[in-house]
């Protein structure tokens, strides 16, 4: 009998009796399956609760990741609204140069940037509300960068097409005739006239601008002193070239101050108002012609 079971005994200290404890084998292996089954469920709990809390800290890492993430999106977001608007000011600031040189294009039409296609920010916003992939969003930021920079290479391209027209028509306008080449009284202006030495209808190509024998004349543009010489009607005549086809000419000179192949600026002086010629009194003689073809000179003067 003794056999089947087993004796623990506790002793205690010199004075103490000895305490003896008799158990089963039975009721042994139990309680042994049972301590064995508890260790080993605490370890799988305990294994169990760390892999959790690990899950977790990944969990809420990726979360502030993600966080770190919408953060950077919305800032790009913000830099991309910004530049969309620069670019859109710049539109319309280069649209509105073109138009007072003018210089726009018959036809042509500005390059809207949301009108190229693709998502806008308020779409990725909107996006972004609705928790959508990231790399779904970034894939869509990525091409909107892209359509700036394809923007930012138009835009470029355009303004020195612009700055290349505008130093041109800069250049023209400073060769232009703009302003009265002498104080006076015009006597006479452009087109048919009774001619005050026959009586008859003529064709007068320039204006008649009376002033005292002396007064000076000056050049009402850019260019080059082409031609000096005498005529039997208009005595000493002056001619400055202003390229691009135009030129002017003067008559009934006193005294001519420049020499041919003298560069003149608008507002140089180049000659004095006399009565050389066919004429009944001092005054000026002055046309504007264009490709050969006299002009109306009211036509190029703005002051």
């Amino acid at each position: 009998m003794d056999k089947e079971y087993i004796n623990i005994l506790f002793f205690g200290h010199r004075t103490s009796k000895t305490r003896h404890l008799r158990i089963s084998k039975s009721a042994y292996k139990i309680l042994f399956y049972l301590l064995a089954f508890s260790l080993l469920s605490i370890i799988f709990f305990l294994c169990d609760y760390i892999q959790v809390k690990k899950k977790a800290y990944h969990v809420n890492r990726l979360r502030q990741e993600m966080k770190a993430q919408q953060s950077q999106i919305h800032s790009s977001l913000a830099r991309i609204e910004v530049l969309e608007g620069q670019f859109s000011e710049l539109r319309d600031f280069e649209s509105k140069i073109r138009i007072i040189a003018n210089l726009e294009k018959r036809g042509q039409e500005t390059t809207s940037l949301i009108g190229m296609g693709g998502p806008s920010p308020s779409d990725i916003r909107g996006l972004l509300k609705e928790e959508k992939d990231e790399k779904e969003l970034i894939q869509q930021m990525r091409y909107d960068i892209e359509r700036l920079q394809s923007e930012a290479i138009s835009r470029q391209e355009s303004l020195a097409e612009l700055e290349k027209l505008l130093l041109t028509k800069k250049v023209k306008l400073a060769h232009t005739p703009s302003i009265w080449p002498v104080e006076g009284w015009m006597t006479s202006g452009f087109g048919i006239r009774t001619s005050p030495f026959t009586g008859s209808p003529q064709m007068h190509e320039g204006l008649d601008i009376a002033n005292r024998v002396g007064t000076e004349i000056i050049a009402p543009a850019n260019g080059i002193i082409s031609d000096i010489g005498k005529d039997s009607l208009l005595g000493r005549v002056l001619v400055i070239s202003h390229g691009f086809g135009i030129i002017t000419r003067y008559g009934h000179l006193h005294k001519i101050l420049v020499k041919i192949g003298q560069k003149v600026k608008r507002g140089d002086k180049v000659a004095e108002v006399g009565r050389s010629g066919r004429t009944t009194g001092p005054h000026l003689h002055y046309e504007v012609r264009i490709d050969g073809i006299p002009v109306n000179p009211r036509k190029y003067i703005l002051n």
